[in-house]
């Protein structure tokens, strides 16, 4: 037992030695000095949403666009992360949040007869400013968008 405990302090004493230092890597990118996010509060009411297209029309969606979003700059927009969440009460009385882009599906009821639908969220970014957007399926857009629609932007940096 001994003998053999020798062997392996030899050889863990020899597999240990530090041999010559090899060549330089590359530079790195600097770091950070730290992390900054910003979160922004949005609640849209039914007024506040545009029509993108005529109602009914293909490819017609909602929409409402955001340009005093001081911190979403070229250089943020580049570098930086920009999340958007949509908030919502679920059916078991929670206020829950999910990312963007989300879709709710839903029933309407009219005269007696269900119409199943679904209602897609979705954003878009550029320096300075953020479109928050809402397609019915079908692009039934003679709906109004539902109220109040509540979202989270957040800006990490």
């Amino acid at each position: 037992m001994k003998k053999n405990f020798i062997i392996c302090l030899a050889v863990t004493l020899l597999a240990a030695c530090e041999g010559p230092m090899g060549p330089a890597g590359r530079d790195g990118m600097d770091g950070l000095d730290g992390l900054t996010s910003e979160w922004y509060n949005i609640l849209l009411d039914v007024t506040e949403w545009q029509l993108s297209g005529e109602k009914n029309q293909i490819g017609s969606y909602y929409y409402c666009l955001f340009t005093d979003i001081g911190a979403l700059d070229e250089a943020m927009y580049q570098e930086g992360l920009v999340l958007c969440y949509y908030e919502y009460t679920d059916k078991y009385g929670d206020l829950v949040m999910t990312p963007l882009p989300h879709t709710v599906y839903d029933i309407a009821v009219n005269e007696g007869v269900d119409h199943p639908y679904a209602i897609h969220f979705s954003y878009d970014v550029t320096p300075g400013s953020i479109l928050l957007k809402l397609t019915y399926s079908d692009f039934l857009t003679e709906w109004t968008p539902p109220h109040p629609c509540r979202f989270k932007l957040v800006l990490v940096y």
